[in-house]
């Protein structure tokens, strides 16, 4: 059984484009008109995973998807969650963005938290997608063994080896996904930068949210994916705990990638979780 039946790579990718902030440069794509739709990827990511909602959404939302900080063209921050929300507010100025659906999935979850809190007036909802609160280790702990063995072979592999690794480590091994699920995944984890990875870990170590979630007074969907190696669907949804009017979705079979590896059933759920804000 496969995930995805059409080719990942057959809808158009819009170019990048850049933003100067105050903050810095910030690289991004975009598709579509109508309410705002802003996109956040994770640390295996950039603004290309996005493509499947790029195409999907755009139908009817203006979808802005980021390269965070370190990725793409973008400038990188102080790794700390409120330089990140900074720069994400900052882009969205540059857009001349009042407010915005967020979506933001695993490292780009963390940033969209922080981001909704600090900004609050500025999020219609919020959609977290294989994410958690944080790992909130104490300042000053070395860098995590996964994120320093990621480093090391960020270093020591080729771009393309580096790309399939991670790629592999994304999806469940049972049911596989297609090959061009893990071409794509492998293809956009190859454009990692140093930086990106380095400060992106940094940030991800020492976030803690949790004091964060309930101030939340907006609608949020937390999904997961039910054989998700990376965020287990266990630690997502503790994050109800905070968020308890929060919606939850599990995509059966789905790994780390939802948004790639079966994004009919992704956007589907997105779909409908805005349809049911807009309609509030």
């Amino acid at each position: 059984m496969t995930q995805v039946t059409v080719d990942v790579r057959k809808p158009p990718l819009p170019e990048r484009q850049i933003a100067a902030t105050p903050g810095g440069t910030i690289s991004y794509r975009e598709a579509g008109q109508g309410p705002a739709l802003f996109l956040l990827h994770g640390m295996n990511g950039n603004s290309r995973s996005w493509t499947q909602q790029l195409a999907a959404f755009s139908d009817s939302y203006r979808v802005i998807a980021w390269d965070a900080p370190g990725y793409g063209q973008s400038d990188p921050v102080l790794p700390e969650a409120d330089a990140y929300a900074a720069q994400a507010a900052h882009l969205l100025d540059h857009l001349n963005v009042e407010k915005a659906h967020v979506i933001g999935h695993s490292m780009g979850g963390v940033i969209a938290e922080r981001f909704c809190a600090r900004h609050l007036d500025r999020a219609a909802s919020l959609v977290l997608s294989g994410t958690h609160w944080g790992n909130a280790v104490p300042e000053g702990t070395p860098l995590a063994a996964k994120y320093a063995r990621r480093l090391r072979e960020l270093e020591e592999m080729s771009a393309e080896e580096y790309g399939k690794v991670r790629a592999g480590k994304m999806v469940p091994s049972s049911p596989s996904p297609s090959p061009d699920v893990l071409d794509e995944l492998a293809g956009v984890a190859s454009e990692m930068k140093r930086e990106g990875l380095f400060n992106g870990g940094q940030m991800v170590e020492k976030t803690d949210n949790r004091p964060f979630l309930s101030t939340l007074r907006l609608p949020v969907l937390i999904l997961t994916g039910s054989r998700d190696p990376v965020v287990t669907p266990q630690r997502s949804e503790a994050m109800m705990e905070y968020l308890p009017s929060a919606r939850t979705v599990s995509l059966p079979d789905v790994g780390h990638a939802a948004y790639l590896e079966a994004p009919e059933a992704f956007n589907r759920a997105v779909r409908e979780f805005l349809a049911t804000v807009e309609r509030s």
